[in-house]
């Protein structure tokens, strides 16, 4: 049996997607051994107890736990004890999870360079088009909040200090996408995950554990490098990530920059306002601040696409003059309540519901 094969079905079941191709056959190569993959196949994407994996597999539970920590420790799947310690195992989607882990520590990660091409390579082909392949994105832009305007209604899912005062623990760790790519200077230790991602990151030493008073510095940091925040894309619910993103290296971006896929990713709320008459031309925010290219430089000042701008509101963070301000978009974005709705609403947009309650029906 093709257990690499197998496992690539099984991937391709959840949202994230995984493509079947060539390309990410050997990625799986790369990252799983011909048994670590035979076991992946008896994981489902829900925590399950030790006990239960070693029955399906038919294996004792003291060599299966020995591989499953070993798998976990190269960041390939999850594991989180339950409260009283006991061990358990799940797989991890490919993004958030296969992609990202094994780069935040990339002096852990053999062949590094080998895996970051076919990656890129794959993104290109077909997995970037996968993964945003539904009407409703699975992540959002959340705008600067000093940009926001104060005579509206600021909902607390659009301002990035609140979903940060939601986690219980948070961990900072290197953006996978620039380790991966390194096609631009931007900052990399600024990706926040949060609770039992976050957990499981610091305990296998691919994060370190910060306060929110940190977070906060981490969220102005990015800011001023110009690298857009993103994260789930529902209304409520714990934040599982909050990436701050660069239009050369990371996916999430990439599909719009490279892939032109429109539901790449949700817009904010805000959309850019331009008062051509209030532009000096100074062109501050034209140094690396638009990520995708909304703002191009017409004469002595700068033209706006108001239809390509995702609503980050790092070009307003510049402007001096109050050329550029940020304003409700006449029409809101359809936002999923919780993180289950948004889930289902993906599985059904992408016909996967069946095979994805299969898979954690074993």
């Amino acid at each position: 049996m093709d257990f690499y094969k197998e496992l690539q079905q099984r991937l391709d079941a959840h949202p994230a997607g995984a493509p079947p191709s060539p390309l990410f056959d050997r990625i799986l190569r790369m990252l799983f051994t011909p048994e670590e993959a035979e076991i992946a196949c008896s994981l489902t994407f829900l925590l399950q107890p030790l006990n239960k994996i070693a029955q399906k597999m038919g294996m004792d539970e003291a060599p299966l736990k020995e591989i499953l920590e070993r798998m976990a420790d190269k960041g390939v799947i999850m594991a989180r004890p339950t409260k009283e310690g006991l061990a358990r195992y799940s797989l991890l989607a490919t993004i958030p999870g296969l992609f990202e882990i094994p780069f935040m520590r990339p002096d852990r990660t053999p062949n590094k360079e080998k895996l970051s091409k076919l990656w890129h390579d794959y993104h290109t082909e077909s997995f970037g088009d996968a993964f945003s392949g539904s009407p409703t994105p699975q992540v959002r832009v959340v705008p600067v909040q000093s940009t926001i305007p104060s005579t509206t209604e600021i909902l607390y899912y659009e301002q990035v200090s609140e979903l940060i005062k939601t986690a219980n623990f948070i961990a900072l760790t290197d953006c996978a996408c620039r380790n991966a790519l390194g096609l631009c200077d931007k900052p990399k230790e600024v990706c926040l995950l949060f609770d039992q991602v976050g957990e499981f990151l610091v305990e296998r030493g691919f994060g370190r554990r910060i306060d929110q008073e940190e977070a906060l510095k981490v969220l102005n940091l990015a800011e001023e490098a110009g690298l857009v925040h993103c994260t789930d894309n529902a209304k409520g619910g714990r934040r599982t990530v909050i990436c701050n993103c660069c239009g050369c290296c990371c996916t999430i971006l990439r599909g719009i920059t490279v892939c032109h896929n429109p539901h790449a990713v949700a817009h904010s709320a805000y959309v850019i306002e331009f008062s051509p008459d209030e532009c000096i031309g100074c062109f501050s925010c034209l140094d690396s601040r638009c990520q995708v290219s909304a703002i191009q430089e017409d004469g002595d000042i700068i033209a706006v696409d108001v239809e390509r701008c995702i609503g980050c509101g790092l070009c307003a963070s510049v402007c001096t003059t109050g050329a550029l301000s940020m304003k409700l978009r006449a029409e809101l974005p359809a936002i999923p309540e919780e993180p289950r709705d948004l889930l289902m609403t993906a599985l059904n947009e992408k016909g996967k519901t069946e095979a994805f309650m299969k898979i954690n029906q074993e």
